[in-house]
């Protein structure tokens, strides 16, 4: 327990903590995983000054504005979105109980996949109650024409309220059949007649071509790009913000929020974090992926762990990059295991193919000579030939093990690669022999059986030598 808590007692001590853990657990974990902001934007300023400039002149002098905003994935084009809507919330809205003066809707291309679809869902988050089945059989731009119409009816005040159109993955939208949908908001934005704002959020930097000339015409050709970040430092700021603890937002204790962010920093500079970090800054700077690591460490926040710990994070990390195939072999029988390490042993003295009998035959051997007694006063034991041929066939159908490729005449060198159950099925060269005699190859590299032995807890001693040999 911190010094500072002494001098209460352990029953309101222990509550305090849980207290304090359960709200930054959260908090932090809403962050990591998308549904809330980060506390700082960084490297996002301009973007965040345009969206919101365009969007706060539709609310505030009613004007209509078009506009794109570009970037690649993860870079943080629907963080700018949503401070941008929180920043005009702030402004328009003098507290919560007071109702916005202007509307806000979101569509999206992977929701949305026609106009249909859009139309109806407008309706409903402009909140018209109205039965729309007979207005959707003509056009769209008529059909649209009327929910505004209505929403304008339904209004106390005299002027319609501005609308902000948010569409998400505004490619896909863009591949709609006549581009009605965006055709109708560009054109209504354009003659200044209803306020409102259309931005559109893509990832494609191509996205102009893929509108039509009449859309094209009626479009600002406004864009506003968002690029990943540019340097490490401010990577790891990302981290480190999106990881902290405010006293004041979240109602803890400011030595407790303190305690918090410099742990946090300190993990963030080891060696082995750090080194993650700058993997994933050099392969796509993708933001989402870096929180989602550290999700993993966030949610194991306890009264027992009431900081962050490095344990955790490493944890996190291996599983993050941990390759498919070692996350199978995490599961297999000790008996598989052992094959494996006869295989390996079998490449380390030079044999490159090998079959089944070879296999085992280096297991039996080895089993012959190293029998280990248990505490319990038994010996380890020696599995026989048609328990170890089902283990055998489990790492074919793993894909652990494959056809060995060959280059004799008359054999299709590719035949090894044609299916999981070719081995078994007997559709590769030399198929005419018996299945324990076919020859195979290990996809497996000799650290890579290193490294599943070392996860591994359950294996006795000598067999953990036996793989270090």
């Amino acid at each position: 327990m911190p010094a500072r808590r002494k001098t209460l007692s352990q029953t309101q001590v222990q509550m305090d903590v849980d207290i304090d853990i359960s709200r930054a657990k959260k908090a932090i974990l809403a962050r990591l995983n998308g549904h809330t902001p980060l506390p700082a934007l960084v490297g996002l300023d301009g973007p965040l000054d345009s969206v919101y400039s365009l969007l706060d002149r539709t609310v505030s002098s009613l004007e209509g504005n078009t506009a794109l905003l570009i970037g690649p994935r993860g870079s943080g084009k629907t963080a700018v979105v949503q401070r941008s809507l929180d920043m005009l919330k702030t402004k328009h809205c003098a507290d919560s109980s007071t109702k916005p003066r202007y509307h806000i809707v979101r569509l999206s291309g992977f929701v949305h996949t026609n106009d249909r679809i859009a139309l109806r869902d407008i309706a409903r988050q402009l909140l018209i109650k109205q039965d729309l089945e007979n207005i959707l059989i003509g056009s769209f731009a008529d059909a649209f024409t009327y929910i505004l119409n209505l929403m304008r009816s339904s209004e106390d005040e005299k002027s319609m309220p501005p609308v902000l159109f948010i569409l998400e993955e505004f490619d896909l939208l863009a591949q709609h059949p006549k581009q009605s949908l965006l055709y109708t908001l560009f054109d209504i934005a354009q003659s200044q007649q209803t306020p409102i704002a259309v931005l559109g959020v893509t990832a494609r930097i191509d996205v102009m071509d893929l509108l039509e000339k009449r859309v094209k015409s009626r479009f600002s050709h406004r864009q506003i790009h968002v690029s990943n970040v540019k340097t490490l430092e401010e990577f790891v700021a990302i981290a480190q913000s999106a990881l902290s603890v405010d006293s004041d937002e979240h109602r803890v204790p400011a030595e407790f929020a303190d305690g918090f962010n410099r742990d946090v920093g300190a993990i963030l500079t080891t060696e082995f974090v750090a080194s993650y970090i700058s993997d994933v800054f050099d392969f796509g700077k993708d933001v989402r992926l870096l929180l989602r690591t550290f999700a993993y460490a966030a949610n194991k926040l306890s009264n027992e762990h009431p900081l962050l710990q490095l344990a955790h994070v490493r944890s996190a990390i291996s599983r993050e990059t941990a390759s498919a195939k070692m996350q199978i072999l995490g599961s297999i029988s000790l008996l598989e295991l052992c094959l494996i390490i006869s295989m390996k042993s079998l490449v380390q003295s030079g044999s490159s193919k090998y079959n089944f009998e070879m296999i085992y035959n280096e297991y039996k051997t080895f089993m012959s000579r190293h029998m280990l007694a248990t505490a319990g006063g038994g010996a380890m034991k020696v599995y026989k030939k048609p328990v170890a041929l089902k283990a055998f066939e489990t790492l074919v159908e793993l894909e652990i093990v494959r056809p060995a490729l060959t280059s004799a005449l008359g054999s299709d060198s590719s035949a090894g690669t044609n299916g999981r159950n070719d081995l078994l099925a007997g559709s590769t060269p030399g198929s005419r022999a018996p299945k324990e005699y076919r020859m195979v190859q290990m996809m497996l590299e000799p650290g890579q059986v290193l490294d599943l032995v070392a996860e591994r807890i359950d294996i006795p001693a000598v067999i953990r030598r036996w793989a270090q040999q």
